[in-house]
């Protein structure tokens, strides 16, 4: 047992449920012990502090803290606070053992020299891309099948104007753009979101449910005029020009029952998650109105602008893709697609807006109690 002090376990539960969801707890638990966080350890309908303290707690007896407490140290690298709040005051956590098997490359019996105990022969592994973490399969579909439940169709009148993500329980986030879209077609009166619209593996359709929407909006932050020009970065967004609409829904499609689980919202983060160049972005969206597409590279990322108020990456997307939640390969979401190079021919790069800022202006703007925790 890693034996906690109360004011141990009261530290490290404020900063961890800053770091971490209510999914990323169930799947940090999961992957970590191999049980489910409201099933074995806490029940539901807690704070997520509280939840995470009774967590620990429960670890505690069962002498399994270390276990997820190295979990979040290796999952959580931009998190320095975590990090060293974990080393102080769980130091056996970093003593936990990477789960790898150690075969060495040998001739003849005898160890080949310069190369680690670990490689395996005739051909060493090679760590090529070290941004690109291994994966923890069921902990990485599942997740994938919670936001599938979240992700909706923007449109009007049966048409198709975009995409967009439920972040709160009647909440969801689209482009402004595509909100305006709507507005000058004359249809905000019929504006609604198409959730589990979705190809089935018989390659039949799933129309799923509609789910209407206040036309007027929560909030709002219209894009930089640069944006409708040639030259989208002269001059560059403001951190007022974020290009997102917040639609209020008729009905709380987030606390509806889907086989026993809350269809549930993504929880929008307070800091930027780290995304190193050419790390990997994920785009769960609705491509020219299409049923529900996953597109993904993992060599994307191309960098930040020049205020940091826009993420650039080369993840394919098409016209209807516009308000499309974007993830790094942990299932972080990290930007709102809004953008693509304005270059016809050869286009180098798509665009989204660091998803940090958007809940930044929500919260200065005082609609912040709209969005899920």
């Amino acid at each position: 047992m890693s034996n906690l002090s109360g004011t141990a376990i009261a530290e490290l539960g404020k900063l961890i449920a800053d770091t971490l969801s209510f999914d990323d707890l169930n799947e940090f638990v999961h992957a970590s012990t191999g049980d489910r966080l409201f099933v074995e350890y806490v029940g539901l309908g807690k704070p997520r502090r509280a939840t995470v303290i009774e967590l620990l707690n429960a670890l505690e007896e069962l002498g399994t803290t270390k276990l997820f407490l190295r979990y979040v140290y290796v999952h959580r690298p931009g998190r320095d606070d975590v990090r060293q709040a974990i080393a102080k005051q769980c130091p056996a956590a970093l003593a936990v053992p990477d789960h790898t098997i150690a075969i060495s490359a040998q001739t003849a019996g005898q160890l080949l020299p310069k190369t680690p105990a670990e490689a395996m022969a005739p051909g060493l592994q090679r760590n090529v891309r070290p941004y690109l973490a291994k994966l923890d399969v069921r902990v990485w579909v599942e997740r994938l099948l919670e936001i599938e439940r979240r992700v909706c169709r923007i449109e009007y009148a049966g048409t198709a104007a975009g995409s967009g993500v439920l972040v709160g329980p009647d909440a969801v986030l689209t482009n402004w753009h595509v909100y305006e879209a709507v507005k000058a077609a004359g249809y905000l009166a019929d504006l609604a979101c198409r959730f589990d619209y979705t190809r089935l593996p018989d390659n039949s359709l799933q129309a799923g449910q509609l789910v209407a929407a206040h036309p007027d909006p929560i909030d709002c932050s219209h894009y930089s005029a640069a944006e409708t020009t040639d030259t989208p970065e002269n001059p560059l967004p403001t951190a007022q020009e974020l290009d997102y609409a917040l639609l209020r829904l008729k009905s709380a499609a987030g606390e509806q029952m889907l086989n026993g689980e809350k269809r549930g919202w993504i929880v929008l983060p307070a800091a930027a998650q780290p995304l190193p160049s050419d790390a990997p972005i994920l785009i769960v969206q609705h491509p020219e109105g299409s049923p529900m597409k996953l597109a993904l590279d993992t060599q994307a990322v191309i960098g930040r602008n020049g205020n940091g108020t826009r993420l650039r990456y080369r993840t394919n997307t098409d016209p209807g893709s516009s308000g499309s939640p974007c993830f790094n390969m942990d299932w972080d979401i990290v930007a709102l697609h809004h953008y693509g190079d304005p270059k016809w021919a050869n286009p180098l790069f798509n665009q989204g807006v660091p998803i940090e800022l958007i809940r930044q202006l929500i919260a200065t703007n005082g609609f912040s109690g709209a969005l899920g925790d």
